[in-house]
């Protein structure tokens, strides 16, 4: 027999379901699409059922793939983060999930800042809070949804209820939950928080707190029915799909990296202890991992969606090489032409946070081309990630890089260039349903540790090492490149009143002068 590990992906947008050889070779895999509901303006919600649903049809959908020398050995899931998974005291979900890209609970946000409470939870948890924060968003459920908050019995995450259908286990991990109820030091959960925001009574709302590769339970009857998978197969616990996808990409020792250069651009390291006295900037969590190690990670708007639109609207090629052929034989700096790739009109988030920040090129003249103009895109994402990494504990010197932009080896040598480190693109794909395999080998002894499972199973298909010419080039330019958008920060703020402004005057009615009558009198609009 064959032993497979079987790994799930429940992303904000797609679930997957990945088998694994144990050398961490994918067999099969299905996908899905689940649609993220707006009910409202800035809401995001999913069904939980249908969650399920979809999870299950990915399963069976592997199982079917399977052939009879298979074995499943094991399965781990890994999830979208943050946000709010209520269930009910029979754990039937009390209302849709509210997702970590909700945005109804940013006055909850204001109004800790504006007390302290937010840096109060900083200390204790290591990260920021945000609008799609679970603590966030039941504050706001107190307030706005008594009912559903006064019935919900156990709050965890999307992996933690995808579990718990297959288990009937109700657990959480201190990944998923290091934002906001860890204690980052400690890896327990944090009574203080609760009082600090004067919500006591969530502390018998959490589920049990266990280790990513503890084994939590066993596939039920009920679940092997509608997933196909063998009854009694081990579950583990699992990870938030952040510190998953960067396992399972082959970062796995203190001091190493990891980068997903994708829709967004996450950059995190791994930590042998929790950062303490860091920088309050941005949006930066620190996530208690396993055996004593941590990541603390920062995820940016700034990612391929800028190069997409310059080759589309500057370049008009549909060909990346082609586009690359051009903008190489500009020099570093794009001769004197600076890209601030903040596109996304939910404006920045790391290292810093303003809904206004918008993109902008700086120094444009007569003799730039639009291979400057896209070669200035290129180098803006770029040092927008050196820009994350500045802010996060230690340089790691080695990063493991997936996503759309680890396709293009022009680019990965600017990231190395860039960042002054060796970029290692690994073999595979689907690093996060990897990852959610890995610890459910390490849950079941099929690898020594953590550590040992991702050297085990990470093969490197390109590497690419720092040109020291242009690493000293680039620290130059992104002191350039950081001044520059820090000056530009009042400028947005006046830049959307002034919109704002204009807006408000174009949709009032032309003014009409006062007539003199022929009696004297005054009229308006008379004729």
């Amino acid at each position: 027999m064959v032993g497979v590990l079987i790994g799930i992906d429940a992303g904000t947008t797609v679930i997957k379901s990945v088998a694994f050889t144990l050398d961490g070779d994918a067999i099969c895999q299905s996908s899905v699409e689940n649609a993220v509901k707006r009910p409202e303006p800035g809401w995001a919600e999913q069904s939980m059922t249908t969650t399920w649903k979809k999870t299950t049809q990915t399963l069976s959908e592997v199982i079917e793939q399977l052939d009879d020398e298979h074995e499943v050995l094991a399965l781990g899931v890994t999830a979208q983060g943050d946000g709010c998974w209520l269930v009910d005291n029979n754990a039937d979900p009390v209302r849709p999930a509210i997702l970590w890209s909700d945005s109804r609970a940013g006055k909850v946000v204001q109004k800790w800042q504006e007390a302290g409470i937010t840096d109060q939870v900083y200390d204790i948890c290591g990260g920021t809070q945000f609008p799609g924060s679970s603590l966030v968003i039941l504050n706001w459920l107190q307030e706005n949804e008594p009912k559903n908050y006064e019935e919900a019995s156990t709050v965890f995450y999307c992996k933690d209820w995808l579990k718990y259908k297959l288990t009937g286990e109700l657990t959480t991990d201190p990944s998923d939950a290091s934002l906001p109820y860890v204690n980052v030091e400690t890896g327990e959960y944090s009574d203080e928080v609760l009082d600090i925001v004067d919500m006591p009574e969530i502390g018998d709302m959490r589920p049990q707190l266990m280790s990513g590769t503890q084994v939590v339970g066993e596939i039920t009857q009920n679940a092997a029915v509608e997933t196909g998978l063998p009854s009694g197969t081990p579950v583990v616990s699992g990870f938030i799909d952040v510190a998953a996808s960067a396992f399972g990409s082959g970062a796995a020792l203190p001091g190493e990296g990891s980068s997903v250069v994708g829709t967004t651009s996450l950059n995190q390291t791994i930590l042998d202890s929790p950062p303490t006295g860091d920088e309050k900037t941005g949006i930066a969590l620190t996530l208690g991992i396993e055996d004593g190690m941590w990541t603390k990670f920062m995820a940016s708007m700034t990612g391929t969606p800028n190069l997409d639109w310059a080759i589309e609207e500057i370049m008009d090629k549909s060909e990346f090489n082609l586009v690359e052929e051009e903008v190489e034989e500009i020099p570093v700096g794009s001769d004197g032409l600076i890209y601030h790739p903040f596109l996304s009109s939910a404006g920045e988030r790391a290292p810093f946070v303003n809904p206004n920040a918008r993109a902008e090129f700086i120094g444009l003249n007569q003799e730039h081309t639009q291979a400057h103009l896209v070669r200035a895109v290129y180098e803006g994402i770029s040092l927008a990630m050196r820009d994350c990494y500045s802010h996060l504990p230690y340089n790691a010197d080695e990063i493991y890089l997936s996503g759309g932009g680890a396709s293009s080896n022009f680019w990965c040598q600017m990231f190395a260039d860039c960042l002054n480190a060796t970029i290692v693109v690994p073999e595979g794909e689907e690093f996060g349903a990897k990852g959610a395999a890995l610890l459910a080998g390490v849950g079941t002894n099929e690898y020594e540790d953590l550590p040992s499972a991702v050297k085990e199973t990470t093969s490197v298909a390109k590497a690419f090492e720092p040109n020291p010419e242009k690493v000293q080039q680039y620290r130059r330019w992104y002191d350039v490149y950081r001044e520059a958008y820090e000056a530009l920060f009042d400028v947005w703020d006046d830049r959307v009143e002034a919109v704002e402004d204009l807006q408000y005057m174009s949709e009032q009615k032309p003014h009409q002068p006062e007539k003199k009558s022929v009696t004297g009198k005054d009229t308006v609009g008379e004729t």
